[in-house]
């Protein structure tokens, strides 16, 4: 999926030369692109995602990223989430955790018994609710083999050709880092592929 662009804040400071005040606008404009971006991934060893040490031991120091010491979530399922993810991490991702629960309820209700677990908790979407979060070594879910990247040509061509061209327009000079880039693997920590429509027809239905 594309990736939410990382922006640096003194980018978006209103600087009061005509030249900051052009970069800061710039910069507000890639933001306003955000649904269609998504961070730049951290190294896989540093994510609280990947619970095991190289030995094969349970590396309890990631546990604390969401949890208590009663093991209890630190906050609410959507908001332990987006401790550390945007709302906005992907396209579409603002609308579903945003959805009202009776929709999802409705929803929820037409599956079919024995479907594959999507949970909403106390009735609502959260990242969990489509993604794997646990670390497979460590529960019995399986990842994806495979991570889905759009395609380049199409609607995700076009999309993905705009936002490159926004972001040579940015002024980069000194910058330690670029303003942003395209995710090259795509997640593998999905309840089920998106590549073929199986996870979006559970609850949108095969539209086809």
């Amino acid at each position: 999926m594309l990736a939410l662009v990382r922006r640096r804040s003194s980018m978006l400071a209103l600087a009061p030369s005509r030249r900051g005040r052009r970069i800061a606008l710039a910069a507000l404009m890639v933001a306003a692109l955000a649904p269609l971006l998504a961070p730049r991934p951290a190294r896989a060893e540093d994510s609280p995602h990947h619970m095991v040490l190289p030995n094969g031991k349970l590396d309890e120091s990631k546990c604390g990223a969401c949890h208590t010491k009663d093991m209890s979530l630190i906050a609410s399922p959507l908001e332990t989430c987006t401790l550390c993810h945007s709302e906005w991490e992907h396209s579409g991702a603002h609308e579903h955790v945003t959805a009202p629960k009776d929709k999802v309820a409705a929803l929820m209700a037409k599956r079919a018994k024995g479907a594959v677990e999507l949970p909403t908790p106390d009735g609502q979407i959260y990242c969990g609710t489509c993604h794997l979060y646990h670390d497979p070594k460590v529960l019995d879910e399986e990842w994806l083999k495979v991570g889905w990247i759009p395609p380049d040509t199409g609607i995700a061509g076009a999309v993905r050709a705009s936002v490159l061209e926004r972001w040579a327009k940015l002024d980069t000079a000194g910058a330690k880092q670029p303003v942003g880039e395209f995710a090259t693997t795509g997640t593998r920590q999905l309840r089920l592929p998106v590549s073929d429509g199986s996870l979006c027809v559970q609850c949108h239905g095969d539209k086809r």
